[in-house]
This record gives structure tokens, sequence and C-alpha cells, in this order.
């Protein structure tokens, strides 16, 4: 038992008081509100897991990656029972099998506080993305509207950023920030516009409400790592 309060104090150690606040208090609200709204066990469960990962992956931790394998698991079954399939392909077929990578790679760029070294894209390099984004959202778009799937505009721009702003994640770059926060705004439109279907609309919209608070922070801390780094 000594052990692991050692390891745990350890892993704490470089916490600011407002970064273990965030965490307990964004988890506690989860799960009160998941509990009054009467959301699914599986939409809580996947709702804490995630904002859970959230907060770590903001502080820069490789264990982000377990308690998001966890929340995109069973995101993409709540997603099926929704009838949004692009969200479905992203998170079953891609965010799932990616997390394991990323668990790899941050491996390999880490300090010795288990602090991912961050790093930031070139002007270049942000005016491609941004062209590439705008052909692929269309070109999804179109794709999802042949399979009669609910509000597929939405639902493309969620799930293409989604992609490209976990490969900039897993990348370490600091810009990912700026594209999870756009996601967080659309994914709430999204689940508001869901209110009142099967599984998990509440849950949802609270859990990407709590996401686009921790954007903030996360761009915030990730712009600090960069420019050390």
């Amino acid at each position: 038992m000594s052990t692991l309060v050692m390891k745990t104090k350890n892993y704490f150690s470089d916490w600011t008081l407002f970064e273990i606040s965030w965490l307990i208090i964004s988890t506690l609200t989860m799960l009160t509100l998941s509990i009054v709204w009467g959301d699914s066990p599986m939409a809580l469960i996947s709702g804490v897991t995630g904002i859970i990962s959230v907060v770590l992956c903001a502080k820069g931790k490789i264990s982000t990656y377990a308690f998001a394998c966890v929340n995109v698991g069973l995101y993409a079954i709540i997603a099926y029972q929704n009838r949004l399939f692009g969200e479905v392909m992203l998170n079953g077929f891609y965010y799932l099998p990616m997390n394991i990578v990323g668990f790899y790679m941050w491996r390999k760029q880490k300090d010795d506080e288990g602090t991912v070294i961050a790093r930031r894209l070139t002007a270049k390099q942000i005016i491609l993305l941004i062209i590439g984004l705008l052909i692929a959202i269309t070109a999804y778009w179109r794709v999802l509207v042949a399979l009669g799937g609910n509000l597929q505009l939405i639902d493309s721009i969620t799930t293409i950023l989604s992609i490209v702003a976990f490969l900039l994640q897993i990348g370490r770059f600091m810009e990912q920030w700026i594209l999870w926060m756009i996601i967080n705004v659309f994914s709430i439109t999204m689940w508001s516009l869901l209110l009142g279907t099967p599984e998990g609309s509440v849950t949802m919209i609270i859990m990407f409400s709590a996401y686009l608070i921790n954007g903030v922070y996360g761009f915030r801390n990730w712009l600090k790592l960069s420019k050390v780094n």
C-alpha cells in the first residue's frame, strides 16, 4: 500500500491545485448530472473516462490513452444507436487503434516527469492544413449524405477535424487544441439537436462542454510547453 501511495504522490507532484481541482470537479459534475438526467450506465462511463482522458491530455500525461480507449469504445456504440455513422467510424475504427499508437509514440518523447515534449506547426503547414480540411470535409459530407445518416454536415466536420486533431496530438503539436475546441462547439450543437434520442444525449452535451473548457486550458498549457521545448 505504501508503494502505491508513493507512486500516486509522485504522479501528482507536478500538478497545480487548479489542475487537481478541475479533474475532480469535472468528473463529479459528469457523474451527478448523468445520474439526475437518467442517462444510461454506458453513457455515464464513457463520459467520465472521457473527462479524465482530456484533462490528462491537457496536462501532457501519457496515461490519457488508457482512459481514452474506454471512452471511445463506448462512445462508438452510443453514436451507432443515434445513427451518427461518421462518429461510429471515427471512434471505433480510428480512435481506438490510434490511441494505442499514441501511447507508444508519446513514450518515446516525454521528460523525466512523464510529460510529453510539445512542438508547433509552421505557417506553411497551417495553410496547407486548412486547405486540406476544407476539401476533406466537403467530400466526406457527400459520403454521409449517401449513407442516410443524421446531421451529415456537422457529422462530417466533427469527424474530419477529429481525425486531423488526433494526428496532431500523436505528433505532439500544440495546434491540436484549436481543432479540439472547434470540434467541441460542433459536437455540443450536434447532441443538442439530438436531445430525446435513445442514448446519452444529455451526458454527451455535458461531456463536450467540459471538453471545451478543458480545450482552453489545454491550449494555454501546451503553448507554454511548446515554448519551453
